[in-house]
């Protein structure tokens, strides 16, 4: 279904007639129009804690906020809400969540052992209105325990922060989580959290390696304690493969079927994830005369900071192996210093390109991903002497049909009666030609939003981010809506 979302008098394309521009196709036929939101108030984290804490008790949904929870209800020490559950409960927790007035699910990813939801607004980062909340259900690596979470949950202790109450691990488990969430996954542990784990180790010894002996062996548990108390960063790191090791071992000596089983659900998810592009949205702002883009484009990158995993921008650039760096295709160089290439070079650099894109879609992403193109690859045939392309268009025109297609587009449109007011000239043929292909090329997309880039970069930030917002937020519909 196509989706357009237009603003009065903010799309503009020229017809000549009789040799003279005009600008007028404001009429456009869409089978869904979607206006955009206005912008709302990011509601602040000490109203947002006690009402999710206030659905998921109404919900029944056991839970224990597992660290970073020393600055609540105001502050989050850390950029996301870890929360450990039972399996049982996610569906409580998603119709928990979805119940809080003002907050939209924009993404979801899960996992074997967590559901990591992506929320719009409330933040706890200055300048972000989404947050990150991990539902865990699973203290494990590949899905083999490193510490059983029913025990966690059942000896968890009441903890006050200010207005609110909630269940904490005990210490002893909250530091075995805090080391092993990096070390083990990541083989690297966080200094944020390693001198409270060295206190805790030191201060409750026995009581650790007593914990951890279950899942790694007392000689084993007994070596990463006393290495992580004395300290020695380089001795903790070369645990990584001992306890790797041990845990897995054990587990598939004490439940071959079960950890086996496990283990191949794991790869399953991952490969899902990582090499999937349902866990990964694009989108491409287009400005045919670049006005305002990139100050609207830095705007924009914190206001969506927490609304993926991971919040990257890409340019529209390319350039061949072992070639040099002047020879990438990139309108931010001075096209009339490059050396013009050959058709042939051109044509190789595209077909590049077009590679690269498509193993993009699979292969480079480890979690949920958002990814903003400034420009793409379509605005080469617009203004294919732009990007140093000498090739045929026929050519051009084939890689862009076999191109993937971004999930949003974005035209700023830059007003071009307003340039010519503000220039007192009369547009180049060329110019008004570029702008009006690339209006007719955005309306022909599956979703897009045309925006008048005349306005206040404020103004147009607003509209960009509320049109990727709301359509985050009807992607993630889709993901969770089987799981009510």
């Amino acid at each position: 279904m196509k989706v357009g979302i237009e603003l009065p008098g903010s799309l503009r394309c020229e017809n000549k007639r009789a040799g003279k521009h005009t600008h007028n196709c404001s009429g456009v036929e869409m089978q869904e129009t979607s206006p955009l939101s206005p912008q709302s108030p990011v509601m602040p984290l000490s109203e947002f804690l006690p009402a999710l804490f206030w659905a998921l008790d109404g919900e029944g949904v056991h839970f224990c906020v597992l660290r970073n929870y020393e600055g609540f209800p105001a502050n989050n020490v850390g950029s996301d809400v870890d929360f450990l559950i039972y399996p049982a409960e996610l569906q409580r927790v998603l119709r928990a969540v979805l119940s809080i007035q003002g907050i939209r699910i924009v993404g979801y990813m899960q996992r074997s052992y967590v559901a990591s939801m992506f929320l719009e607004g409330t933040a706890s980062i200055d300048g972000s209105r989404s947050l990150q909340l991990d539902f865990l259900w699973s203290l494990s690596w590949k899905e083999m325990p490193y510490l059983p979470a029913s025990g966690v949950l059942q000896s968890a202790m009441p903890y006050s922060a200010g207005n609110l109450k909630f269940f904490v691990p005990l210490p002893v488990h909250e530091a075995i989580i805090s080391l092993l969430t990096s070390l083990i996954y990541g083989g690297w542990a966080r200094e944020k959290y390693l001198p409270g784990v060295q206190r805790t180790f030191s201060g409750n010894r026995l009581e650790v390696v007593a914990a951890l002996t279950p899942q790694f062996g007392r000689r084993t548990a007994t070596r990463l304690v006393d290495t992580v108390i004395r300290g020695d960063r380089r001795e903790i790191h070369r645990c990584v493969w001992l306890i790797r090791v041990a845990l897995t071992l054990r587990s598939l000596l004490q439940r071959p079927f079960r950890s086996i089983q496990g283990i191949v659900r794991y790869y399953a998810r991952e490969i899902a994830i990582r090499f999937s592009p349902r866990y990964m949205t694009t989108v491409c702002i287009l400005c045919p005369d670049d006005c305002g883009k990139a100050a609207i484009i830095n705007n924009l990158m914190p206001l969506l900071h927490s609304a993926a995993k991971c919040v990257e921008k890409r340019h529209f650039s390319l350039r061949l192996p072992f070639a040099r760096e002047s020879s990438r295709i990139s309108a931010s160089a001075d096209r009339h210093a490059q050396t013009p290439d050959g058709p042939f070079v051109s044509m190789a650099k595209i077909v590049l390109w077009l590679l690269q894109e498509w193993l993009g879609q699979f292969i480079g992403k480890k979690n949920c991903t958002l990814r903003l193109f400034v420009n793409y690859y379509h605005d080469l045939l617009f203004d294919p002497k732009r990007y140093n392309y000498r090739g045929p268009m026929w050519f051009a025109r084939l890689i862009g049909r076999l191109t993937p297609s971004p999930d949003l587009w974005i035209l700023l449109d830059p007003a071009a009666e307003r340039m010519q007011s503000m220039n007192h000239e009369v547009l180049p043929a060329q110019k008004l030609s570029q702008l009006e292909a690339c209006c007719s090329f955005v309306k022909t997309r599956n979703r897009y939003v045309v925006l008048d880039a005349g306005k206040p970069a404020a103004s147009v930030t607003e509209e960009a981010y509320s049109a990727v917002i709301d359509m985050l937020a009807r992607r993630a519909d889709k993901l969770i809506k089987n799981r009510l």
